[in-house]
């Protein structure tokens, strides 16, 4: 059986049921396997912030400051134009 992006977004809405619901470790679980498989870029960066948030909920220290580092990394590699500044 092959996974389709409908299982793949599937995890997303899963995740966010979770969190919503309080279970912050199964919505870590279920964003990491998203971030995995997912090709969506900006949804992946949507779901490091909700492991960062899931994490920090938990009071799980040492996890929340991975997923800030990882976040960092994807914050720092983007380019972002200012049209006001000259070149």
């Amino acid at each position: 059986m092959q996974i389709g992006s409908d299982q793949i977004e599937a995890l997303y809405d899963n995740a966010k049921f979770e969190f919503e619901c309080g279970c912050y470790s199964d919505a870590v679980a279920y964003l990491n396997q998203y971030r995995v498989l997912s090709t969506n870029g900006e949804r992946t960066a949507r779901a490091l912030w909700g492991m960062l948030a899931s994490e920090i909920l938990n009071r799980n220290w040492d996890a929340a400051l991975e997923e800030l580092n990882r976040l960092k990394e994807i914050i720092d590699s983007k380019v972002y134009l200012d049209p006001h500044r000259r070149r």
